[in-house]
């Protein structure tokens, strides 16, 4: 799964801001990010759009880790059911091989039962085919035996999965690193702004952006685009799309 500005916003900084920030503030730290060549003289303006607080967060990590939390569930189960294939389809061979030493010996000691040239053929199928399974209760032995088990993979992917699906999405939204912090939080905390940023380069294009800005320490943490999965729109946001990333 692709990584979500879940990973941006989760760098915005927890703690409240205790100092007083001032538009000029706010105007330095996004020349320092675009850069003061690429802006034309006095073009620059910003209009405060709304502030993140933590109830935000809260909110945009449910619907987000809900979606990651299903995908991975999904991925573990696909990654167990092909293990289970390839245990089937190992197990089938293994049984198949032993079925045509057999058929071979079975042939052989017909034809040349009475001849002493093919003794160690004969023998040769014999030893081949005891080697291998002849149904699933051998192969089950035959299999754990070896130091690589398509049983052992497949029984502990499908532990891993049930294990994930066990926890559930509650829980998994609950402990995750991201969401975490904020449960304890004053919900009404504001931990970042989002301002509609306005200027016109210096080849004379016309910009009007949105960056979302963290207080503490103040720094942009991304420009919001609004095709794509964000903390501003994550209620109406098909979560399935590709979401945003920290730029």
């Amino acid at each position: 799964m692709k990584k979500s500005s879940i990973i941006a916003l989760a760098c915005i900084a927890l703690c409240a801001c205790t100092t007083q920030i001032t538009e000029e503030d706010y105007k330095n730290a996004l020349i320092d990010y675009i850069g003061q060549d690429n802006i034309a003289d006095k073009s620059l303006t910003l209009a405060h759009t709304r502030d993140i607080t933590v109830a935000d967060s809260i909110g945009y990590y449910t619907v987000t880790l809900a979606t990651e939390y299903q995908t991975l569930l999904a991925e573990k189960k696909q990654a167990w059911e092909e293990k289970q294939a390839d245990c089937e389809q190992d197990e089938k061979s293994k049984i198949l091989r032993h079925e045509d030493y057999m058929k071979k010996y079975n042939d052989a000691k017909r034809k040349h039962g009475n001849d002493i040239k093919y003794k160690n053929k004969i023998e040769g199928y014999l030893k081949a085919a005891q080697k291998l399974p002849s149904n699933h209760e051998e192969y089950v032995k035959f299999d754990t035996s070896r130091s690589y088990s398509f049983i052992r993979n497949a029984e502990n992917q499908k532990a891993e999965y049930q294990t994930f699906e066990q926890q559930g999405v509650e829980n998994y939204i609950a402990q995750h690193p991201l969401a975490q912090p904020y449960f304890e939080r004053d919900k009404n905390e504001v931990i970042a702004s989002i301002y509609q940023v306005t200027y016109t380069t210096t080849d004379g294009t016309p910009i009007n952006e949105e960056y979302v800005f963290a207080n503490n320490p103040l720094e942009i943490k991304e420009k919001l685009d609004p095709t794509l999965l964000n903390i501003t729109n994550y209620k109406t946001h098909n979560t399935t799309s590709t979401p945003t990333t920290a730029e």
